[in-house]
């Protein structure tokens, strides 16, 4: 999921914008495969830092389920507010 979510996250519009300008095809591929892999990396190693906290701290099993959904309803609300910022 994370590799998904790196190669096709709002920062791949960030991404795009150095790579049109770089030199030759090789540099704009170094840039995009770097920032691919980067980006998927660092997600990861978050995702493991918190399931670390989670599994050391003892987090309840309701708490768990209910993290992701606050999460999910965080990010449709603040993604509904920019779209209706950019009209």
């Amino acid at each position: 999921m994370g590799l998904v979510h790196g190669l096709t996250g709002a920062a791949a519009l960030l991404l795009i914008l150095p790579a049109t300008v770089s030199g030759s095809a090789m540099d704009r591929a170094l840039f995009l495969g770097g920032f691919s892999i980067g980006s998927t990396l660092a997600m990861a190693a978050l995702t493991a830092g918190i399931a670390t906290f989670s599994q050391a701290r003892g987090l309840s099993a309701t708490l768990s389920a209910k993290v992701p959904r606050l999460a999910s309803a965080l990010s449709i609300v603040l993604g509904s507010a920019w779209m209706v910022g950019s009209l």
